[in-house]
């Protein structure tokens, strides 16, 4: 036996329908969320809509009866309209506190994020860049065997992904905030071997440490470096050794039990290291690709060059730096 409250509660279930969970999800009727939030069909859309009218689905009024409307459904007591009365009453939540859904009930292009509000990877704020001018000048060395010895058909991927990655947040930033200006005077590239002496030269280089006599052109203000951050032995390909004389297969052959030496040749020439920055990017990276754990890659300051090493994948790298960019921004004297 039910009492009284218990019946109206089921009765109240058994009265709920299509129609009252819409309206509990969207806080008032269907054709009021339609009155305030779709806009009027234009023709052509109306056109594809009516040519489209034989792949529309169709309604069965019976299949979505609520369970009170099937026991009742070709005899409607008069119990039926108080009890979804009840049930709407029940289930409508209170509209200023009801939640707008994130795909719709707004005007896309008014809530549209602008690039200092985008979220890449784990959902973090993209940091707005410094205030005033800022010039750098910014190396992009890749290292890479087979990349020195241009033994890939479509040439090195990687530094100019990275290279058009740094133009685009540069485009975005500069049409974004107006007490900024950031420009590259020039973008330092380089392709080297798996060699920790060539790797350490370059970087001492391009940091000015290592300058040319007279030649002050090319010291940079932010280097990245794609390639040789993992745990791999440096791969040869046949390719690799066919591009070589026999003297340097020979020499090839005696360093082939040679791992990645980026992040070793980095870490030699660094005055400070900034081991937070790296492992900062690495659970940021994690979320969307847990193998980037195993990435050895290291970051510091040599001089007053920041010198960061990113993978040698091109969709890595330009992940990496478009993750850290505009952080590294911050501390650049430009």
């Amino acid at each position: 036996y039910l009492s009284e409250n218990q019946r109206t509660i089921v009765d109240t279930l058994d009265s709920f329908g299509y129609d009252e969970a819409a309206q509990l999800v969207n806080g008032c009727t269907y054709p009021e969320w339609k009155k305030r939030h779709m806009k009027k069909a234009t023709d052509e859309q109306l056109e594809r809509y009516n040519a489209s009218k034989s792949l529309h689905a169709t309604h069965n009024k019976e299949l979505l009866a609520t369970r009170s409307q099937k026991v009742n459904y070709q005899h409607e007591t008069a119990t039926t309209k108080p009890s979804q009365a009840a049930a709407a009453q029940i289930c409508v939540p209170n509209q200023q506190n009801s939640l707008l859904s994130d795909v719709c009930c707004q005007e896309v292009d008014a809530i549209a994020p602008s690039a200092a509000e985008t979220k890449p990877l784990s959902g973090h704020k993209v940091l707005r860049p410094p205030t005033g001018s800022t010039k750098l000048t910014i190396g992009i060395l890749t290292v890479s065997d087979r990349a020195a010895a241009n033994a890939y058909e479509s040439g090195d991927l990687s530094g100019p992904m990275v290279e058009s990655t740094i133009r685009r947040i540069i485009d975005s930033f500069n049409a974004s905030f107006k007490d900024q200006d950031l420009v590259v005077n020039n973008f330092v590239k380089d392709i080297v071997p798996d060699e920790k002496a060539q790797i350490e030269e370059m970087l001492l280089r391009w940091s000015g440490k290592a300058s040319r006599q007279g030649d002050s052109s090319n010291v940079c203000n932010l280097i990245f470096t794609t390639g040789g951050t993992g745990f791999s032995p440096r791969g040869k390909s046949l390719m690799f050794f066919e591009s070589l004389s026999w003297a340097s297969i020979l020499t090839q052959l005696f360093h082939f039990h040679s791992l990645d030496v980026t992040p070793e040749a980095t870490i030699s020439i660094l005055d400070r290291e900034c081991r937070g920055l790296m492992s900062w990017a690495s659970i940021e990276l994690t979320s969307k690709q847990p193998l980037a754990t195993l990435s050895r890659a290291a970051a510091g300051v040599c001089d007053k060059t920041i010198i960061i090493n990113l993978p040698g994948n091109p969709a890595g790298a330009a992940q990496v730096a478009e993750l850290l960019f505009p952080i590294i921004l911050h501390a650049i004297e430009g």
